[in-house]
């Protein structure tokens, strides 16, 4: 069970109404906040399942002992369930407005921090590498003199905007980022080289796909049908609580897909 200081709650009433709660804005936000339709029906059913076997157990002078074990045993993966859900989908989304989060009950630490950041005045050094399959590894420094990848302090992420255009093709200009609305950050995309991605799906603008990732070195599918053709990649270190202070893009760096 979770402690009592978790954002998960451990008391059977409050975990209820977490998950409810969450289950609710879930199904009503998850287009806008790009969490997959199959991801969001699953969170709902798990919902349903657990209200038919937390209702038997509200009365403690009526519940059975089997009753108990049941509630014990679907609370027991649920819990684990709804940990990586948010972890992956909410905690760190940020489609979704901080305020918002926190009204879920969520606690994004990573993304609202107490200090006042500085405006990034460096784009990111940007290299790009072909694993094959379709594949490429993305990897960001803050200066070329770095040995390491590694993120800009004062960011909190780095925005990619990418397109796929054959050999030989005229370089496409910088993208026009897509303006976040009204106190809401930028919106994110999924990290395939994380075990608990905190990164969830872009979205496309002027011909460009948009990628955020918390990570400075990553790995993404790209798919085999973009294999051969030219990958061109804009980046930007992101303040998502302030995107005022984010960098502006980096020069454009290409490879093949292989």
């Amino acid at each position: 069970m979770s402690s009592s200081k978790d954002y998960i709650p451990g008391n059977a009433s409050q975990f209820n109404t977490f998950q409810a709660n969450l289950s609710t804005q879930v199904s009503a936000n998850a287009p806008a906040w790009n969490i997959p339709a199959i991801i969001a029906t699953d969170l709902s059913t798990r919902s349903v399942a657990f209200g038919l076997v937390y209702a038997p157990i509200v009365n403690e002078e009526t519940r059975t002992r089997q009753q108990m074990l049941a509630y014990n045993a679907f609370r027991k993966s649920y819990d684990a369930f709804l940990r990586s859900f948010c972890q992956s989908f909410l905690t760190n989304n940020v489609v979704i407005p901080i305020d918002q989060r926190k009204a879920l009950g969520l606690n994004p630490r990573g993304l609202n921090p107490p200090s006042k950041r500085t405006k990034i005045t460096t784009s990111p050094i940007v290299k790009l590498v072909p694993m094959g399959g379709g594949e490429v590894k993305f990897m960001f420094k803050v200066e070329a003199s770095n040995k390491r990848t590694g993120r800009h302090p004062e960011s909190n992420g780095v925005n990619v905007y990418y397109r796929f255009l054959p050999i030989n093709a005229a370089v496409p200009a910088p993208p026009v980022p897509v303006p976040p609305p009204a106190n809401q950050p930028q919106d994110g995309a999924p990290d395939t080289d994380a075990k608990t991605s905190d990164e969830l799906n872009g979205i496309p603008t002027d011909g460009f796909e948009h990628y955020f990732s918390t990570k400075a070195n990553f790995t993404k599918q790209l798919g085999l049908s973009n294999i051969g053709k030219v990958l061109h990649v804009y980046a930007q270190w992101v303040n998502t609580t302030d995107p005022g202070l984010s960098s502006t893009f980096s020069m454009v760096s290409t490879v093949v897909v292989s």
